[in-house]
């Protein structure tokens, strides 16, 4: 399986608000900095977590982005989501039907790697 790069950047400055827990803030300079992405597109990819309610943000001199009250309980699952929406990553190229056991194995693989998504959690970061 292979997440997009937005995925991946967006877990990692995921992990960067979760561990430096601060009261302030983080700024996406800083953010990109620390991470060595480019602010465009970082700020592309948390405008997406804002919207999703994944993050807050706050404007102004010392603003930045900061983890919601209940960030503990968001899954990965959600994070994918909200980045790359809802994708299928294991497609059969062909539409056979459900008699198709190539459809059949795929969509089995891809409702357990789902499952195991819904049950990691962004407190699994820490």
């Amino acid at each position: 399986m292979k997440i997009s790069k937005g995925t991946d950047y967006g877990l990692h400055a995921l992990a960067y608000l979760i561990a430096k827990k601060e009261q302030q803030p983080i700024n996406v300079k800083r953010l990109s900095e620390v991470l060595n992405i480019s602010i465009t597109y970082l700020s592309k990819i948390l405008t997406q977590l804002v919207k999703a309610g994944v993050i807050k943000s706050a404007s102004g001199a010392k603003g930045g982005y900061y983890l919601v009250n209940n960030w503990e309980q968001i899954s990965v699952y959600d994070i994918i989501t909200a980045i790359d929406g809802h994708q299928s990553t294991l497609e059969d190229s062909f539409n056979h039907g459900p008699e198709c056991k190539i459809q059949a194995i795929l969509l089995s693989a891809e409702d357990e790697m789902t499952k195991a998504l819904k049950n990691k959690t962004l407190k699994d970061l820490m």
